[in-house]
């Protein structure tokens, strides 16, 4: 395969995902998981529960695997072959996390080991995929659904935080400043692979650098920010920009441009929503079967990467609908013009 920037991304992405899936599993998630019992004031004793973002290790978890799988799209093509192959190996990626979260796995060698295992599995789904594709790349709505799901997506990874609620102990803090490198680089390959699936605008460049500039900004605030006072307000901003970075190029006048900002509005309050009821039942589900301690009732269990990945596909086709040009009339029926008939090209066998 002729190495091109795809390629050389979704090679990186590829290897990136591996690292960052084995670490979250075999690394992080049992520093995360609770242990052990507490005492009530009457002696009573009951199992440690998990508390809001307790199973951040999960969420990073699943959005390595999606990276993965933009991985492959990327290098291979969004052909209905490529996205049917890479789907069903991102369920398979998906069903062993699941069992490797119930088994407990942790150790170094366990992340060595696992590592090799998801870069090997991300190869062998690239090679059957393109094998499968024959050089087909897909249409251009799948195209967009591709860009902006990523664009989406690296926000989602902004989302990743830590549940300390009391002064951090020097192991939750060096646990923090890695996670947060951790899913910085997964936002941003997230963002570069939206960007090259999008390509070189041909109209609206400067509307599509200054949005993605914008969530760029503000995707580096929320970073800092980490769930402070700024938080709630650069993430809203980092979604609408991201949407209009990706449709900037199919932009055609102000009511298109009006219309998605409009709809980037609307989608802020409408993920939240799918965050609290989808996410939920699927983060829910998913500590259940992989029989991990359930999370206080006051609070809040949310399964983010499913949730967004359904979010950035759904927006993506409402932006690609918004940003649709008309189709062009037919001609007027007028008077046909005065002078000489044309000649009938029969007559002049």
């Amino acid at each position: 395969m002729r190495m091109t920037w795809r390629t050389a991304l979704g090679g990186l992405a590829g290897l990136v995902a591996a690292v960052a899936w084995a670490l979250a599993s075999a690394r992080y998630m049992p520093i995360m998981q609770p242990t052990g019992f507490w005492l009530t004031d009457d002696g009573m004793s009951y199992p440690n529960i998990a508390s809001n973002n307790t199973y951040w290790p999960r969420e990073i978890r699943h959005l390595a695997i999606l990276l993965a799988f933009a991985a492959v799209v990327l290098v291979v093509g969004w052909s209905g072959r490529v996205l049917a192959v890479g789907a069903l190996a991102s369920l398979g990626w998906l069903a062993a996390d699941l069992a490797l979260d119930r088994a407990d796995v942790s150790g170094w060698s366990a992340v060595a080991a696992l590592a090799a295992g998801a870069v090997l599995l991300t190869a062998a789904t690239a090679a059957l995929a393109g094998r499968l594709a024959r050089g087909e790349q897909g249409s251009a709505v799948v195209r967009h659904v591709v860009a902006g799901t990523a664009a989406l997506l690296a926000v989602a990874c902004l989302v990743v935080v830590t549940p300390w609620d009391s002064p951090a102990t020097p192991v939750e803090i060096r646990t923090e400043a890695e996670l947060t490198a951790v899913k910085s680089v997964l936002a941003v390959l997230f963002a570069a692979i939206a960007a090259v699936v999008v390509g070189r605008p041909a109209r609206n460049t400067a509307l599509a650098l200054g949005a993605a500039g914008v969530a760029t900004v503000a995707g580096a605030i929320a970073v800092a920010d980490d769930m402070g006072p700024l938080f709630g307000q650069v993430v809203p901003l980092a979604v609408i920009a991201s949407m209009i970075a990706v449709a900037a190029p199919r932009v055609h006048g102000a009511f298109p441009l009006l219309g998605l900002t409009v709809l980037g509005v609307f989608a802020v309050f409408a993920s939240v929503a799918v965050l609290f009821v989808f996410g939920m039942l699927v983060g829910g589900t998913m500590t259940e079967l992989a029989g991990n301690p359930p999370v206080n009732g006051a609070d809040s269990d949310i399964a983010l990467g499913p949730a967004a990945l359904g979010i950035g596909v759904a927006l993506s086709l409402f932006s690609y609908l918004v940003t649709m040009r008309p189709a062009p009339q037919d001609a007027p029926v007028g008077p046909v013009p005065a002078g000489p008939a044309p000649a009938d090209p029969a007559s002049a066998r």
